[in-house]
């Protein structure tokens, strides 16, 4: 299933002198797939709706890999993933 846009008002914001348009907050996107880990880790949910969730898990990453996928390379964008895997193995390493 391929994820549609939301239905809602639209609050349009132009940033810069390009006129990129940035109608979404990366807070509540992280916010929200947080809110989406704890109620799929939830022990008092029941496995049909953790697995809902997970399912919205996994459509969401195939969005978000197919948006990656369809992007251009940058430069300094190979030494910044580099950078961010190594924190994220840090992270790892310390729990």
């Amino acid at each position: 299933m391929i994820l549609s846009a939301p239905q809602y008002k639209s609050t349009l914001k132009i940033v810069g002198n390009m006129g990129y348009i940035r109608d979404w907050d990366i807070n509540a996107i992280r916010h929200g797939i947080w809110m989406m880990r704890a109620e799929m880790n939830n022990p008092r949910n029941d496995g049909f709706v953790t697995w809902g969730v997970k399912q919205e898990l996994y459509q969401l990453k195939w969005l978000i890999d197919d948006s990656l996928d369809s992007a251009s390379t940058y430069a300094g964008e190979n030494e910044w993933l580099r950078e961010q895997e190594q924190q994220r193995i840090l992270d790892i390493l310390k729990k």
